[in-house]
């Protein structure tokens, strides 16, 4: 066993971006001494939740040796079109979070077919979902953010507290157990790991693949459309560009956390720390005082070095 893995793991071991985590914990600490606020952890959590939960759903599909580019657009549509529903169409709270949940879920379940029943790369169809879906957010009330006239949205109960805690972090860290639970303890967690692993093998032993691709890019729109319903009650607002540049966030968050594009190993955990040390990267730049185009700067320096520590052979699906 050389160094790297004494020191980090083997490859796709939670252990690796939990050092990542530490480091950066102690970086922040050093250079910004109000990081450790209750108030700015408070607010650090609360912020990182939604590229979590769009990362827990990404891990699924990587996990499979596929990609997801449409996440971002998911988010901001099906935000779009809870806030259409309740403040412009009258509907009422829950109906309009199952209907938008729904739309969320037909939108991954396109996705899925287009990849396995048509045989188009993964990294085109999501390519596409985000060009289109970016327009029919914008289609919503013509390119205009939706808000209220009066009060709030008749959804921003999720936005409340419990117990002194976020309602928005708790869905968050169920949203990372039940992923996690999924993926390590039940079977369907064994037949995905087997398909990013070696989908020829997978096929051969009766793995009914197609069903479990379809299966991962549902979970992954699901879970994008549940951010941007969290996103919108957390803003008492909703933009058709909420989100810009987080599918790209979320991809890097999956790797750093441990996934390689090829799949077949890795952790919900270990990308849910991926997305917070993202986040954590965004909050420090803002306590600094940095402009903020320093972000994309020191994200791409960690996904190039998470690349390094979770580079493996294969190609995206």
């Amino acid at each position: 066993m050389g160094i790297s893995s004494r020191l980090f793991g083997e490859p796709g071991s939670v252990k690796r971006p939990i050092v990542f985590l530490i480091l950066a914990l102690i970086l922040s600490t050093l250079v910004a001494p109000s990081f450790l606020s209750t108030r700015n952890i408070s607010a650090l959590l609360i912020s990182s939740s939604f590229l979590i939960v769009l990362t827990v759903g990404e891990s699924f599909v990587i996990m499979t040796g596929m990609i997801d580019l449409g996440v971002q657009s998911v988010m901001a549509f099906a935000g779009m079109l809870v806030a259409f529903l309740t403040v412009l169409q009258g509907f009422p709270a829950v109906l309009a979070i199952v209907v938008s949940v729904l739309a969320a879920v037909g939108v991954g379940l396109i996705a899925g077919v287009l990849v396995t029943k048509g045989r188009i790369p993964s990294f085109i169809v999501t390519l596409g979902i985000y060009w289109g879906f970016k327009g029919v957010a914008l289609l919503f009330n013509g390119g205009n953010y939706i808000s209220p006239a009066t009060g709030v949205f008749s959804f921003s109960a999720l936005a409340g507290n419990t117990l002194g805690l976020s309602n928005l972090v708790i869905l968050t860290l169920l949203f990372i157990v039940l992923g996690q639970i999924i993926l390590s303890l039940t079977p369907f967690g064994t037949w995905i790991k087997s398909v990013g692993s070696n989908e020829a093998a997978a096929k051969t032993v009766g793995l009914r693949i197609d069903l479990l691709k379809i299966l991962m890019f549902v979970i992954s729109a699901t879970l994008a459309g549940l951010a941007g319903i969290m996103i919108a009650a957390w803003q008492g607002s909703i933009y058709p560009t909420t989100g810009t540049g987080y599918s790209l966030q979320a991809i890097a968050a999956v790797i750093l956390g441990g996934i390689p594009f090829s799949g077949g190993r890795g952790s919900v955990v270990g990308a849910a720390i991926g997305a917070f040390i993202i986040g954590l990267i965004d909050d420090l730049i803002v306590l600094l005082g940095l402009p903020s185009l320093y972000e994309y700067i020191f994200v791409a320096i960690i996904l190039l070095i998470a690349g390094f520590q979770a580079r493996a052979r294969g190609v995206v699906k």
